[in-house]
């Protein structure tokens, strides 16, 4: 039997009289990639935003693992095992490639704050310090570990945003565009990267994307919103020949 990571049972996200939402359902399981697919203003950033704690559904359940989060802080989100990137890049940009990692590591730091003021977590802090440079060693970065991560090109710093994903040790990772601004060469190497992590990592992933070429080659399952609505879902063969989806993407055509 298959193990649910991330579970929507009818999840609803309104503004004012504007349904973002409307009654989502939506289930991965372990190790999955599974993507949310639909036209600009569909509602998919929306439902990644209620899934990492930035809104509260407005109706609906969200389960991770079992557990209800409507409720828990995005501060919290993080330590339960969720991590995300953002559609713009949001690195630290003046601090380096191995800060930005630390840094996320210390998300899942479990001091308090008598140890921290103190300083009697040193053996905690040595651990993490360790663990940034050979999470960075084993995604070929460490190279760059010193370098100002803006100074990084952007092919590069996509990477680092996920790697530093990576450190808060996520089970579920959602990456939104991951391949926004990407040439075919990058968004080609980013597809082979995101099933590899996957791998490595035991991860089940999240993605929001519009390049189909990534979507299609990648995912086990697909969610196609469309004004907030699903309007399919199933393997990527069964979403490239469904006529909603095409309508949706292409508009209804002029003999329909």
């Amino acid at each position: 039997m298959s193990e649910n990571v991330l579970k929507l049972s009818s999840m609803s996200m309104q503004f004012g009289g504007v349904v973002a939402i409307d009654s989502l359902n939506l289930l991965i399981n372990k190790k999955e990639i599974v993507a949310i697919i639909g036209p600009n203003g569909a509602g998919k950033t929306t439902a990644f935003n209620c899934i990492t704690g930035i809104y509260t559904p407005t109706n609906g359940v969200i389960e991770f693992c079992g557990e209800k989060i409507n409720s828990v802080k995005p501060e919290y989100i993080t330590k339960k095992g969720i991590s995300r990137t953002f559609q713009n890049i949001r690195l630290f940009k003046e601090l380096s490639v191995f800060e930005n990692v630390l840094i996320a590591m210390h998300l899942r730091n479990k001091s308090n704050l008598f140890f921290e003021l103190f300083m009697l977590n040193v053996i905690e802090n040595k651990k993490m310090i360790d663990e940034a440079y050979e999470l960075l060693d084993s995604q070929n970065l460490l190279q760059y570990k010193d370098d100002i991560s803006s100074s990084l090109p952007y092919g590069l710093q996509r990477k680092l945003e996920i790697v530093r994903a990576l450190a808060t040790k996520p089970k579920l990772l959602l990456l939104d565009e991951p391949a926004a601004g990407m040439n075919p060469q990058e968004t080609m190497e980013l597809t082979e990267y995101i099933g590899k992590i996957r791998d490595k990592y035991d991860l089940s992933i999240l993605l929001i994307e519009h390049h189909m070429d990534l979507v299609m080659d990648i995912s086990d399952r697909v969610y196609v919103l469309d004004f907030g609505k699903l309007i399919a879902e199933g393997t990527t063969k069964e979403i490239q020949n469904n006529e909603k989806v095409i309508k949706a993407y292409l508009g209804e055509s002029d003999n329909a």
